[in-house]
């Protein structure tokens, strides 16, 4: 079974953070996981989103408050602490875009 939809952003980018997912996913019989996150909380991708500002204010309260907290530098050093240990199940990272 493959779980393709598991984001991270709610707790610290550490190999720590990713075992318990993996923990996880072996009780539930998962043999895949793919971990992502929104392309919103990277920095890099905060000015593709400029044409939704003004529109709501909601909307812009909630994403000056959501985005930009990580950089994808984060996830890629992550990615490389991950894959150079061995786990019970298939790992792939990737961005929600």
């Amino acid at each position: 079974m493959i779980d393709c939809h598991v984001h991270l952003e709610r707790g610290e980018y550490t190999v720590e953070w990713v075992e318990r997912f993996v923990e996880t996913a072996v009780s539930r019989g998962v043999t895949e996981l793919w971990l992502l996150d929104h392309s919103y909380i990277f920095r890099e991708f905060v000015p593709m989103y400029g044409s939704i500002f003004g529109r709501s204010p909601y909307i812009d309260l909630w994403f000056k408050r959501k985005s930009g907290k990580r950089s994808l530098t984060e996830l890629l050093r992550l990615a490389d602490a991950v894959r150079s240990r061995s786990y019970p199940v298939k790992l792939k990272f990737g961005v929600e875009i």
